[in-house]
């Protein structure tokens, strides 16, 4: 009797030695940073402060703010007839240079004439000369008078949008012209479209952010002005660390320290150590230890000794649609 109990029992033992455990695994992979978000405002990406060249009474304004403007578009008008006063005058005054203009020539062609005859002296011949000269002087200035009169406005306007927020000062050391961001009306930003940094105040508001410029890149429909966005932003901040699931590790030797199980192309585990970082969501994050795409038993360790034959878990689906 006692034989057979004992028999039994080394036969159960046996089976569980050989038993090879399933185990889940995970690869050990970068974390994907932070995502910043911060509020920003649509305005014209081009503006300009434009005024009349001289005092006017305001007749006519054909734009608002926001509003698309073309090259040659007139914006605004004053009274005319202030400078249809100046036109004719300048008018007026031509027609008058021209007259004596001709008046003048024709009167030192005279004199010349006479001067050849021996009818006048040379002096009267030159003073002829000067006032002809003077003459088409004063007819050249009345021209520049009536250009001057007859002078507009020539406008270009661009029709791109920017987006203007105000992003923290710790965001704002990472930036740099051409970072990426995603800006929406939704906070899932799936219906959104991509903006450009194009430049950043080096000037802190209040002490506590800068103002940040963005270039609209291939929205979908033009934006009312004044709108405000959700912006998104993954800053760059370098290589990110290693991270796994917080089950995969074991108490190590130090506070900064634990054990992983690795599992092998041959089908084995290694006992490993590793250096620990922080923790966050669930995670850790690997600071040695480890390489990209290394997996990490994450269930299945409870038992598992350094070198063991392992079998990656596959889960059976039941009748009832149940997972294992």
């Amino acid at each position: 009797m006692i034989a057979l109990m004992v028999s039994g029992c080394s036969d159960k033992h046996t089976a569980s030695v050989s038993a090879i455990r399933a185990v889940k695994v995970e690869a050990a992979r970068a974390g994907e940073g932070t995502t910043v978000r911060f509020i920003g405002t649509v305005r014209q990406q081009e503006r300009a402060s434009l005024a009349f060249e001289s005092a006017g009474t305001l007749t006519e304004l054909r734009v608002d703010i926001g509003d698309t403007v073309e090259k040659d578009q007139v914006l605004a008008s004053i009274d005319r007839q202030p400078a249809q006063l100046r036109l004719q005058e300048a008018q007026a005054s031509l027609r008058l240079a021209r007259a004596q203009a001709v008046e003048r020539e024709l009167n030192y062609q005279r004199q010349k004439r006479l001067l050849a005859a021996g009818s006048v002296a040379q002096s009267v011949v030159e003073s002829a000369l000067a006032s002809s000269e003077q003459a088409k002087a004063e007819q050249v200035r009345a021209q520049s008078e009536q250009a001057l009169a007859h002078r507009e406005l020539d406008i270009e306007s661009a029709a791109g949008q920017e987006v203007v927020a105000a992003v923290p000062l710790a965001l704002a050391e990472t930036l740099k012209p051409g970072d990426l961001a995603r800006a929406s009306s939704t906070a899932d930003g799936t219906s959104g479209f991509d903006l450009a940094l194009e430049g950043i105040s080096p000037r802190a508001d209040d002490g506590l952010v800068r103002t940040a410029v963005f270039r609209v890149l291939r929205p979908a429909s033009r934006l009312p002005s004044g709108i405000t966005l959700l912006v998104q932003m993954h800053p760059d901040t370098g290589t990110q660390p290693l991270s796994v699931p917080v089950q995969a590790l074991w108490m190590g030797t130090g506070s900064n320290s634990a054990e992983v199980f690795v599992y092998q192309p041959g089908g084995t585990v290694a006992l490993r150590s590793v250096s620990l970082g922080t923790v966050k969501d669930g995670r850790a994050l690997i600071a040695s230890g480890l390489a990209v795409g290394e997996r990490v038993v994450t269930a299945g360790a409870a038992f598992l000794q350094d070198g063991e034959t392992v079998t990656l878990f596959q889960p059976s689906t039941r009748l009832n649609g149940g997972t294992q």
